[in-house]
């Protein structure tokens, strides 16, 4: 089938479903837009822990692509592939936020960790190092890291909306996917996002480099430490490091505003 053909197909199923809601339109049109979960996977697959499923994630995706057929209205001037990929991409990051890996002991030595960050970065008058937050909890640094880079994903979902597509950022993104939210809610994700972007570009090179690599790129430790030309148990140390600073200052964030 030529370029032309399928094209006239495909409109002839829209013209065909927006009116009447056709099933077999909209089976159609779904099997000719299956590409876009792929397109909006993309790199998120491979920066994510190996407890996720990937079919699974990709069936929240379809399931974003049904909702976006259900709720297009052309009349809004946006390309359907735009607002689609918008959706998908939205359903896959609800369904991760409603995962939890982390057994309750887990949660409690991270919530120490942070306290123990916090109380040494008083003391201090500076950022500690991880070989000091293990010598206070009387851990190695390996099981220091290991606890904050299960916690990654908090990080990685304030960040995910801080990144570019399409030339808008995320955060605006799923605001146009929630238009019934709290305005206050809406004002306080994007100053997140904001915060959130000011503080990573605060980091030392080698961190915000990590950070970058890690969640924008999908590189694997491995990968890095090719980058950064050290081994895998750095990367592990530098990276944790940065994840601990950024959730430090998300808690700040979240700490001052409550105040207000």
């Amino acid at each position: 089938m030529n370029l032309s053909k399928s094209h006239k197909i495909i409109e002839e199923a829209w013209n065909v479903f927006l009116l009447t809601g056709d099933p077999v339109q909209k089976d159609r049109l779904i099997e000719h837009y299956l590409y876009l979960v792929k397109i909006a996977m993309g790199r998120l697959i491979y920066t994510l822990p190996s407890y996720i499923d990937r079919e699974d994630l990709e069936g929240y995706g379809v399931i974003g692509l049904l909702q976006a057929l259900e709720r297009f209205r052309p009349e809004a001037g946006v390309r359907f592939e735009t607002y689609a990929l918008s959706r998908i991409r939205g359903s896959a990051i609800d369904y991760l936020r409603s995962l939890d890996p982390l057994s309750r002991g887990q949660r409690k030595t991270f919530k120490e960790i942070m306290v123990v960050w916090q109380t040494l970065q008083r003391d201090f008058g500076r950022d500690p190092t991880l070989e000091e937050i293990a010598d206070e909890m009387n851990m190695s640094m390996e099981e220091v890291s290991w606890v904050i880079e299960k916690h990654k994903s908090s990080v990685f979902f304030s960040l995910e909306q801080e990144r570019k597509e399409n030339g808008r950022s995320l955060g605006e993104e799923v605001i146009d996917q929630h238009p019934r939210c709290n305005p206050q809610e809406i004002l306080e994700n994007k100053e997140l996002v904001e915060f959130l972007g000011r503080v990573v570009d605060e980091l030392p090179e080698r961190e915000k480099l990590c950070i970058t690599l890690y969640y924008f790129e999908g590189l694997t430790l491995k990968e890095m430490g090719a980058v950064l030309e050290v081994g895998e148990s750095r990367v592990s140390q530098i990276l944790s490091r940065a994840i601990i600073k950024l959730r430090s200052r998300m808690d700040e964030w979240k700490g001052g505003k409550d105040e207000e």
